[in-house]
This record gives C-alpha cells, sequence and structure tokens, in this order.
C-alpha cells in the first residue's frame, strides 16, 4: 500500500483526465436518460410491463456487455498505438472492430426475432410477463442490427480521445426516445397507446438515428483519426496475432460475464415478478452512479494505455495506484447519494406491497455494495486493462461469478428459498472479493504490459 497516493495528480493528468471522463459523463447520463425513460414510463402502466421490458432488456444487456468487450479489446490495442502515434495500425484495429460487429449485430437480430418466447422462457416462468417481452423483443431485433457498431465505435474513439461527438448524439437520441415513448406508450396527440411496444418502437428509432450521426461523421468530417470506408476493408499481418494476445481475453471476459450477469437474472426472474421488478428499480439507480464510476474507469483506461505507448512505465503505475484512492471516494459518494434518493424514489412507482418492501432492501444492498463496485471497476476495467493485464481481470471476473455468485444464487434463491435480500446479497458479492484483488494486485506493477512492443 506504500505505493498508493495522489502524487500524479498534476495539472497534465487532470486535463487529459477530464478531457476524457467528463465528456464520458454527460454520454454516460444522456444514455441512462434513455433507458430510464422506458423504465420510468412503462413502470407507469403496470408491474407486468416493467418486468417484461427489465428481463427482454438483459437480452439487450448482453448484447451491450459483449459489444463493449469487443470495442475494449481492441481499445488496449487502440489506446497504445495511438500513445506511440501510429494512426494506420489504429484505422486497421477499427476496420477489425466493425467486422467481427457485423457477424454480432446478425445473431442477436436473429435471435430476437425468431426465439423471444424462448428466450423470455429462459428467464421467467411468468406468461403475462413472457407475452409483453416477446412483444418488446420482436421489435427490439431490427435495432440490433445498428445498435453495436454504435456502441463499438464510441467505446473505440475514446481511445483516441474523440469524445464530444457522442454526447451530441446521445442529446439527440434522448430527445427523440423520450418524445416517441410519450406519444407511443400512452397513446397521445391521436396515437394509439401501444403500451410496450410503444417503447421498443421510441428505443428503435433512436438506434438508427444514432448510427446514421456517427457514420456521416466518422466516415466524411472527422480528420483527428481520418477514418474513411476504404480503410474498412483493410487487413494488417501480425493483427489477429495481436488481439489474439491482448483483446481476446476482454471479449472472453465480457461474454462470461454477459452470460453470468443473465443466468443472475434468470434466478432473480423466477423467484417472482416483484423481484424483477423491485431489481429493475434499483438498477436504475445502479445505473446512474456507475456512469461516474465507468467514465473515470474508462478515462484511467485510455490515459494509462497512451502512457504505457509513450514508454513512461513508472507515470503508468503511479496513476493506476492513485485511482485506488479516487475509486474510494467515489465509491463514498455513491452511497451517500443513493441513500439519500432511494425511499423517494421508490414510492414514485406504482408497485405491490411485496415488490415495494424488496425494492426499498435491494436499494439499501446496492448503495453499500457500489462502493465496492467502484474500487473493482475503476482498477479492473481502467488500469488494468488499459495496461495491457486483460488476462487476469478475465480469471477474477469467472472465478468469483461463476464460482460464488451464481451457484450460491442458484442454490439460496431457488433451492433453498432464502429471504429475497440475501440472496440479492449473495448475488452482488463479487465485487467484495475483486476489491481484495485489486488491492493486492495494482501495487505489484507486473500487470504493464507494452503491446505496441509485442
Amino acid at each position: 500500500m506504500k505505493h498508493i497516493s495522489l502524487a500524479f495528480l498534476d495539472k497534465e493528468f487532470i486535463r487529459k483526465f477530464m478531457s476524457i471522463a467528463f465528456p464520458a459523463m454527460l454520454m454516460g447520463l444522456i444514455n441512462f436518460g434513455v433507458k430510464a425513460v422506458d423504465t420510468l414510463m412503462l413502470g407507469l402502466v403496470g408491474e407486468v410491463q416493467l418486468s417484461a421490458s427489465a428481463l427482454a432488456n438483459q437480452f439487450s444487456m448482453m448484447f451491450m456487455i459483449i459489444t463493449f468487450g469487443i470495442a475494449s479489446g481492441c481499445s488496449i490495442l487502440i489506446a497504445q498505438f495511438w500513445g506511440a502515434d501510429n494512426k494506420e495500425r489504429v484505422r486497421e484495429i477499427f476496420a477489425f472492430m466493425y467486422r467481427a460487429i457485423i457477424i454480432l449485430n446478425l445473431f442477436f437480430a436473429a435471435m430476437a426475432f425468431f426465439i423471444p418466447h424462448y428466450l423470455m422462457n429462459i428467464l421467467t416462468t411468468d406468461q403475462e410477463v413472457i407475452a409483453e417481452g416477446v412483444i418488446y423483443l420482436r421489435i427490439m431485433s431490427l435495432g440490433y442490427l445498428v445498435w453495436g457498431f454504435t456502441n463499438a465505435g464510441i467505446t473505440a474513439l475514446r481511445s483516441v480521445r474523440i469524445v464530444k461527438m457522442p454526447v451530441v448524439v446521445f442529446s439527440i437520441s434522448l430527445i427523440i426516445s423520450a418524445s416517441l415513448n410519450y406519444v407511443l406508450i400512452f397513446g397521445h396527440f391521436g396515437f394509439p397507446a401501444l403500451g410496450i411496444a410503444g417503447a421498443a418502437i421510441a428505443t428503435v428509432s433512436a438506434r438508427f438515428v444514432e448510427i446514421i450521426i456517427i457514420a456521416v461523421y466518422v466516415l466524411k468530417f472527422e480528420k483527428k483519426l481520418a477514418l474513411r470506408l476504404h480503410n474498412l476493408g483493410k487487413r494488417s499481418k501480425g493483427l489477429i496475432t495481436s488481439f489474439m494476445k491482448y483483446g481476446l481475453p476482454v471479449v472472453m471476459n465480457e461474454v462470461f460475464w454477459a452470460s453470468g450477469f443473465f443466468i443472475l437474472n434468470v434466478i432473480i426472474g423466477r423467484i417472482g415478478r416483484e423481484f424483477v421488478a423491485a431489481n429493475a428499480i434499483g438498477g436504475l439507480l445502479l445505473q446512474f452512479v456507475s456512469i461516474v464510476i465507468f467514465s473515470f474507469a474508462s478515462a484511467a483506461s485510455v490515459i494509462t494505455g497512451n502512457t504505457i505507448g509513450e514508454g513512461r512505465y513508472d507515470r503508468a503505475k503511479q496513476i493506476a495506484n492513485g485511482m485506488i484512492i479516487i475509486s474510494f471516494f467515489v465509491g463514498i459518494l455513491s452511497f451517500a447519494f443513493i441513500q439519500a434518493i432511494r425511499v423517494p424514489f421508490v414510492n414514485f412507482y406504482e408497485l405491490s406491497d411485496t415488490a415495494h418492501v424488496y425494492a426499498l432492501q435491494l436499494t439499501h444492498i446496492i448503495s453499500v455494495s457500489v462502493i465496492f463496485m467502484s474500487l473493482d471497476s475503476m482498477s479492473m476495467m481502467g488500469a488494468l486493462r488499459g495496461g495491457g493485464d486483460a488476462k487476469f481481470v478475465m480469471v477474477a471476473d469467472v472465478i468469483f461469478m461463476w464460482i460464488i455468485s451464481i451457484p450460491l444464487g442458484i442454490l439460496t434463491g431457488l433451492v433453498m428459498g432464502w429471504p429475497v435480500w440475501i440472496v440479492f446479497i449473495i448475488l452482488r458479492s463479487d465485487s467484495v472479493f475483486k476489491t481484495i484483488l485489486v488491492l493486492w494486485r495494482v501495487p505489484k506493477g507486473k500487470w504493464l504490459k507494452d503491446v505496441t512492443k509485442a
């Protein structure tokens, strides 16, 4: 612990960090608003619709996480090659990433369109919830055709410090999503009240607008990276080998994590719709505070990668160590925020008495767990990934989720029928173990790997 200090907080770091983190926070806040609109408006329609959208969106969450994994795996290479001023190599990595995303888009779109009933049956046995979820997924299948390009592109562009454009894109997306949700869910201005179908149509419409704006900007007007359509067909010798070594562990990490997260929601879904609704509400608060956590983690990853690419290894270690202190204070502030608003926030929703009690219990647990989530996320998704230590992060995530959280969650929730609040603590316990591991791993400095010299 003696290496952990805030000595790295000079003008250079603060300027670079905030130039990445602040736009990412704005983008995250706006993107959160897009998701929150669905949850808030459907929460006014009823518990069944809220539960159905929450469970159907677990498929969307898996899609987003795997997309993020592909983009993050490529971003490890992008950040360091950008730091080494090798733009041609960076463009080749972007091309490789987009080819992979095409396959992912088609796969998820096909599943959502052709087998939505099967997917919802995995998540819950409630037939009312399943019927509503099938409607939502079928419409959302259109959005999957383009959504991956948006998610991956914005994540990767952050590695070369293109951060302002996504804020504009998601601002427009929020306006479109909120407006269409209001009109289509409740049937205003002469439109029919479509309920959950209206929410899905609004979301898909916003996704198509996002990709059109991003594609036009990046391929026609952006000068810093100068990525053009002909670059997307380029292949580079040795790139696949580098990706397999440093990027694939990130992708597999996210695949395992997404699959595990999906199973955690299967456990929640099979306990009952009240638990699902409560988890959706608690999840909204968690997503809100996560905006700062993941924005800081993203900035730490980019700066660490850039710094290593520049050959300043001691500086990179200093940043990684100091981020532990920052992550702790962010976690404490997140805890205080959730505690301050959780009761009035839960009271806003139309819930059964059981779901209301569950929501209060879960938001209290989330407020404590977010401290640990802040500590492990900023180091693992930030410094360790940016430093090329993706294999270690993958192993840690897989072990604690698949060997501890999931088996114990199934045992206590589905077999032994323990109280919901205890099951929820167990499901979120992986962050505690990962925090302990981070406090041991980061100060050692063995995580630093210069991928530009591989």
